[in-house]
């Protein structure tokens, strides 16, 4: 099958005046010389997005990763290059882009359907379709310019959604509006990409590119400085942006995510306890090499499939590890019961851990609920093995024997 997205040495150049009158003056038939600072946004950009697949787009900013939307989007063209898009196309890259902020929301559909070649009848059928998933009520019907910004992204995100594309580019609509509408988004892009569509998918959240996307690009100074997958590009991005922020600002990739409570009546943990992990005694005092479980006790009043993760941190922030039970193909749909992480050798030496703890849906990518364990993980190394962990490990000596002459 064709790629829905061909790209092929994409280039962006912008020209930069000090002022308009340089803009006028670079036109007279008589100047010699460019009054103007070429700026280079993009530059050989090349890559593919297979049917169904989702890619993934990363980088600081300044990288291009705009520029690079707003061309797939058409929006603006490229200096350099070509590309193609292949089916009905959809993007939300700016809250409230393509809205009129005079008109209501109900105007603004009618408005965005007519752009994306629907009838006025067709219209009317996703009028209430796009009501009722952005739970604008009566404010749908208000001037856009009354909206706040998480109001104008539940507008902007069902229009893109009710025209059912082949294709959905979108850029930060995740970080945007509250738990509740967020979850309505990730469930469906989920259920989106279950249908075999496309998404292009730019995020400085690298922990949703990893769980969401298939393969990722990393854009740096608008070149293409990693194409892999998903794991391998954040990782390596979230590396190097370490490595030369110095650790100061550092780009968590393997940290969870901050997740609210949403009341009671959302999934939520209700507690936890640390145990012996051969008697199942309480217990939250270990030596290396002890047999450790984490038991948790979740209430999902409405039946929905979720996942957990426990993990441990150390006191500046370091987190040792995070393990979930969707990494393990493991989810769980009861009322109320509890989930245990059995560590059966327990590899952290000396400190004192906070033990966070997680509560997803069933992708990894909603949080519903986060809080730590009532008491902290203690772990006491009477040995004189130094570092965070007891690694395995195992020496071989060998004697350099001269060889005869």
């Amino acid at each position: 099958m064709e790629p829905i997205i061909e790209a092929r040495n994409l280039g962006k150049t912008y020209r930069l005046y000090r002022n308009p009158y340089h803009r006028l003056l670079e036109r007279m038939p008589w100047n010699k010389q460019p009054r103007h600072k070429p700026i280079h946004a993009l530059a050989d950009v090349t890559f593919d997005v297979a049917p169904g697949e989702c890619m993934g787009l990363v980088g600081t900013n300044g990288a291009g990763k705009s520029t690079l939307l707003k061309v797939l989007s058409g929006t603006t063209f490229p200096t350099t290059g070509r590309y193609t898009v292949r089916g009905r196309v959809t993007s939300l890259l700016e809250l409230g882009a393509g809205f009129h902020r005079s008109f209501s929301g109900r105007e603004n559909i009618f408005m965005n359907a007519a752009i994306m070649g629907f009838s006025r009848k067709e219209a009317r059928k996703k009028v209430h379709e796009i009501v009722e998933f952005s739970e604008l009520g009566d404010f749908i019907d208000a001037p856009v310019r009354t909206y706040s910004s998480g109001m104008a992204a539940r507008l902007g995100f069902s229009v893109a959604m009710a025209v059912d594309p082949d294709l959905m580019i979108l850029d930060e609509i995740l970080s945007v509006g509250d738990q509740s509408f967020r979850q309505k988004c990730v469930e469906k892009i989920w259920s989106f990409k279950s249908q075999g569509k496309s998404l292009f998918f730019c995020s400085h959240s690298l922990y949703d590119v990893r769980q969401i996307c298939d393969r990722a690009i990393w854009l740096r100074q608008g070149r293409v400085q990693l194409l892999a997958d998903a794991v391998t590009v954040t990782n390596d991005y979230a590396t190097y942006e370490n490595k030369i922020s110095g650790g100061g600002d550092r780009v968590e990739y393997d940290g969870l995510p901050d997740a609210p409570d949403q009341g009671t009546g959302h999934p939520r943990i209700l507690g936890s306890e640390i145990l012996d992990g051969e008697s199942g005694e309480p217990r939250n005092t270990f030596a290396p090499g002890d047999a450790v479980a984490i038991r948790v006790h979740v209430r999902n009043p409405r039946r929905l499939r979720l996942s957990l993760a426990v993990g441990a941190m150390r006191s500046d922030g370091t987190l040792c590890f995070a393990h979930t039970t969707g990494f393990n193909d493991l989810v769980f749909d009861f009322a109320e019961g509890y989930v245990t992480l059995h560590l059966d050798s327990i590899r952290l030496l000396s400190g004192d851990f906070t033990v966070p703890i997680w509560l997803f849906d069933e992708n990894g990518v909603h949080r519903y609920h986060e809080r730590p364990a009532e008491q902290n993980l203690i772990v006491q190394n009477r040995t004189k093995d130094l570092g965070l962990f007891l690694q395995d490990h195992r020496w071989t000596v060998e004697t350099a024997e001269k060889k005869p002459v």
